[in-house]
């Protein structure tokens, strides 16, 4: 059901990201979106006009169990073996890694997700709340008209994000992956950087079944074009993320 034998890196990039095509099959992807395409009751409503069902909720259980297809999918990538699997295909091909993650992963948890709000980053769901623990956090999404959003990098917990495309959406309706370079001699920037610190090296046009992963390192800064359509943009996003704040090391060499 998954693939991650058609990838491509992008070798301009200053962090590790990979793009696979055909990461599921094109019928399974149709599937996928017209189940997105016909919720109505979402969990929230964000960044400019996306559309959520999160882990965690009675909502994201709910719309899992309804769908065997997706209950396999979601069962297959909620694995250790996944996250080791996409940690390869990026050591593999980016040898010269500029960070390096110091934490040691001491377990891994099905059941534990990422929290949307508040101060604690993570609802720890395991009996033994052991540090290091990694979890799959994940959402279904649909965005519509307006949405964009600015360059960032992801939350501090996270070690691996993901996309998973479920439709094609034309070059001029934009909605595209932006990829940026920190400009300079610059070595750290804030979260939320004025775009005037970034040169963007890449637009990554959404692609019915096309998966890109990304080590969400201290300068994985990444944005999306304002999408400008009357259809929807739809699409599953992903992370594997600790229980607690990920630590990232300066290689030697750099």
């Amino acid at each position: 059901m998954l693939s991650l034998l058609n990838i491509k890196k992008i070798n301009n990039s200053s962090f590790p990201i990979i793009i696979a095509k055909n990461f599921i099959s094109k019928s399974v992807a149709i599937k996928f979106k017209n189940e997105i395409a016909r919720v109505n009751n979402f969990d929230d409503l964000v960044m400019n006009g996306r559309y959520r069902i999160n882990k965690g909720s009675k909502n994201f259980d709910n719309f899992i169990s309804r769908s065997n297809n997706l209950k396999k999918f979601y069962s297959k990538i909620n694995t250790f073996k996944f996250y080791k699997d996409l940690s390869k295909i990026l050591e593999d091909n980016f040898k010269d890694e500029v960070w390096m993650m110091t934490n040691k992963i001491k377990k891994f948890s099905k059941i534990n997700y990422g929290l949307q709000k508040g101060k604690k980053l993570t609802r720890n769901l395991e009996k033994k709340k052991i540090r290091n623990t990694l979890n799959l956090d994940i959402d279904f999404s649909a965005s519509e008209n307006g949405y964009f959003r600015a360059p960032h990098i992801d939350r501090e917990t996270r070690i691996i994000s993901f996309l998973l495309y479920l439709n094609d959406v034309k070059k001029k309706e934009g909605g595209q992956l932006e990829i940026y370079n920190i400009k300079g001699k610059k070595k750290k920037l804030s979260r939320f950087p004025k775009k005037k610190f970034l040169k963007k090296i890449g637009n990554l046009k959404p692609v019915t079944s096309t998966f890109i992963f990304f080590k969400s390192t201290p300068n994985s800064y990444h944005g999306v074009s304002r999408f400008n359509s009357r259809n929807k943009r739809i699409f599953l996003y992903g992370s594997f993320s600790l229980n607690n704040r990920v630590v990232w090391k300066r290689n030697s060499k750099f």
